[in-house]
């Protein structure tokens, strides 16, 4: 067991260097003198308990009656803990503004030792080098892992630049349209198939929008994945262009014909025809829950969500049926959103002294039973590939009532390979600083017309030219 351990420091205290962490000499405690009451030795064990401090989602488990914070506190927390005596688990919750704040404690040697994120943000923390490169560790301990999860999920944890392992898998997060089944039946419009194109997607939408006396509209026929910008640019994909080259990472193609047709699609549908919901409309609904309460609320009659509400969807919709389509087809390819949720280790746990811990809760979360919990307490995809395949069956048979729901169709997604990593820059935190506000401009406030893109695209392009020079001096 002790050279093991040292195995696995040896490990981490290599990995640290890689990304520049200070690695400091774990000290022994002193040996108790032979006066030491019981007493004062429980106060010396209580000193050596070893805090593993864990930042997630409270909202994670989109479950009626479920918060993921409690669930995790008086169920699994326990369970680690009794298997692994001297570790403390402690919870902190992901807030609003959570991507920058932890960066900010990063730079400050503050942050959790383990966080969930997702990707752009995941690029950005390996880009400033604050993140333990796994690899050697599981190397060691999983050495099959390039086998056991999901794919291309997993690859989108390789840091090609860094050359670094910057996290495990979660869950697999593909976009889908979830739609109200008796409002197509009820306007005589083909239910959606497998090989739907775009231009299908936009007749249904625009049947399903419907309007007052005074042409207010109702109801909206659907509504793109909303407010974040990787959402909106796979339908530049899908019209032939690209947000950036895939070889560097830097050049970005947001200015080039392809790309503006495809950004120009979701602005007139949003802004000109508007038979796809914008952002501000759906705030003015009032709907506490915008994620998973439009669909119920048949504010909308399609929405593109998250393979993450269907035990919210099950319990909430009562008066129609819901099912659930494939992302349709553009003119020139076909994607969609395939992120990966994942966990990722800070590199101060190095000089903290809790990396061998922090490592056995890592094989923990990404385990069997952590794992399965995913599926049956959240609902969401397991990053296991042995889950995933049977992630449909799981699902019906925590709740019955999901056995009319077309589960399979996240499946097939998966299996037909169109979800798509997000196309993030090298220096993705440069890029956002310029293309985000355009973001804004154009479909969150109707302000602008995508040809700013055309201004913004080679000022990305030099940025990040620019700071690749910076980087490596």
């Amino acid at each position: 067991m002790e050279s093991k351990l040292r195995t696995r420091r040896d490990f981490l205290k290599g990995s640290a260097v890689a990304v520049g962490a200070a690695v400091l000499t774990a000290c022994a405690p002193a040996a108790a003198p032979a006066g030491d009451t019981a007493e004062s030795g429980g106060e010396m064990a209580a000193a050596e308990e070893i805090l593993i401090r864990f930042a997630m989602w409270d909202w994670y488990a989109n479950t009626p009656g479920v918060r993921w914070d409690e669930w995790n506190q008086t169920e699994a927390f326990p369970l680690f803990e009794e298997a692994n005596p001297g570790t403390k688990l402690e919870w902190e919750p992901l807030g609003s503004g959570w991507p920058d704040k932890i960066l900010t404690q990063m730079a400050a040697g503050t942050a959790p030792d383990i966080i969930s994120t997702w990707s752009p943000h995941i690029d950005t923390w390996a880009e400033k080098h604050q993140l333990l490169d796994l690899q050697p560790l599981i190397d060691a301990d999983i050495p099959n892992a390039d086998d056991i999860y999901i794919g291309f999920a997993w690859d989108q944890m390789w840091d090609p630049f860094n050359n670094i392992r910057m996290g495990m898998l979660s869950d697999l997060d593909i976009t889908s349209i979830y739609y109200n089944k008796t409002a197509f039946e009820e306007e005589g419009l083909p239910l959606p198939t497998v090989d739907w194109t775009e231009d299908e997607y936009l007749v249904a939408a625009e049947t399903l929008t419907t309007r007052d006396d005074n042409g207010e509209i109702t109801r909206w026929g659907g509504q793109l994945r909303p407010g974040f910008w990787l959402s909106y640019s796979y339908h530049v994909e899908t019209h032939g262009g690209e947000v950036r080259d895939e070889e560097t990472r830097m050049l970005c193609g947001l200015g080039e014909p392809e790309a503006q047709e495809g950004l120009e699609w979701v602005r007139r549908n949003m802004w000109d025809t508007n038979v796809f919901a914008q952002n501000n409309q759906m705030t003015a609904t009032g709907i506490p829950n915008m994620w998973t309460g439009l669909l119920p609320a048949e504010v909308v009659a399609m929405a593109e969500r998250s393979a993450d509400q269907f035990f919210a969807l099950a319990e909430s919709i009562t008066e129609f049926e819901w099912d659930i389509a494939h992302i349709p087809s553009g003119p020139k390819d076909r994607a969609c959103m395939g992120l990966p949720d994942e966990w990722v280790v800070y590199k101060g746990v190095v000089e903290r002294g809790n990396h061998d811990e922090v490592w056995e809760m890592m094989k923990w979360l990404t385990g069997d039973w952590y794992q399965e919990k995913i599926a049956t307490v959240s609902g969401r995809i397991p990053g296991l590939l042995a889950m995933a395949d049977s992630w449909a069956d799981t699902l019906r048979q925590t709740d019955p009532r999901l056995e009319q729901v077309r589960l399979e169709t996240v499946v097939e997604q998966l299996q037909m390979g169109y979800p798509r990593r997000g196309p993030t820059f090298r220096f993705q935190q440069i890029a956002e600083e310029l293309i985000n506000p355009a973001v804004d401009q154009v479909f969150i406030e109707g302000k602008a017309p995508v040809s700013i893109f055309e201004e913004i695209g080679p000022q990305v392009t030099e940025a990040q030219q620019d700071a690749l020079q910076r980087a490596t001096g």
